[in-house]
């Protein structure tokens, strides 16, 4: 008697799965990591070219406010001033780490310029660490309100708190009497335990730097070696 078993699809997408390789989990577990963190990175050498960049760099430059990817050659966008080359040549000449302040427009964003030094890379390469644009990601404002219980009416006034809105503004945004966002406030500080709304802010930017969203490693390669120097550097 010949007895025949159906496994379930997924069972069986399963056992037809092979195991990569270590070296290939290695290579691949940096690069996952960058996608997870708010914080864009940039790995370039001195003529400007990408060797690496995560989602959320690659989410700045396709905005091409400040910075721009031409050719995956690393520019700044016309029009924005800040020494971006200089620090650059700082970075990969003199090994120094320096900050440059982009800004076009009402619109700015604060960049570290850091050195890596890879004992066999074929040329320097820098790691650019574009900064936050608010105290936390809207994921991480959401763990944290759900972490101090605060009500969905107090995590839209927090929201609010964070784009530096006052307590008048955010009253005529809700529809609401300035009194009651007052409490509200209060409440906000009583559950976080802070004395001041500069306490709130303070406590949003320690929230870690967490994307809104699961995503796949980027598409840019980075040799894992590449992806670790540039952890130890922000280190």
């Amino acid at each position: 008697m010949n007895l025949q078993i159906e496994y379930p699809a997924a069972h069986a997408a399963h056992a037809a799965r092979r195991p990569e390789p270590a070296s290939a989990f290695r290579a691949q577990l940096p690069l996952a990591l960058f996608d997870q963190i708010e914080c864009g990175l940039i790995v370039c050498d001195e003529r400007g070219a990408i060797h690496f960049a995560n989602h959320a760099a690659g989410q700045e430059l396709a905005s091409q406010h400040l910075l721009q990817r031409q050719s995956d050659t690393l520019h700044r966008a016309p029009g924005a001033s800040g020494d971006l080359d200089g620090a650059l040549r700082l970075a990969l000449q003199r090994g120094r780490r320096g900050m440059v302040r982009l800004a076009a427009a009402g619109d700015q964003l604060m960049v570290s310029v850091l050195p890596l030094a890879l004992p066999d890379a074929e040329e320097p390469l820098a790691l650019l660490v574009l900064g936050r644009r608010q105290p936390c990601s809207d994921l991480g404002l959401e763990m944290l309100a759900s972490s101090y219980g605060l009500t969905l009416a107090e995590r839209r006034v927090l929201a609010a708190l964070m784009r530096e809105a006052r307590p008048i503004e955010i009253a005529r945004e809700h529809a609401v009497a300035l009194s009651t966002v007052r409490t509200q406030i209060s409440s906000i500080r009583a559950k976080l335990g802070t004395r001041s709304v500069e306490g709130l802010l303070l406590l949003a930017a320690q929230v870690p730097p967490v994307t809104g969203a699961l995503r796949m490693p980027s598409a840019t390669y980075a040799p894992a070696a590449l992806a670790m120097q540039a952890l130890t550097a922000m280190a």
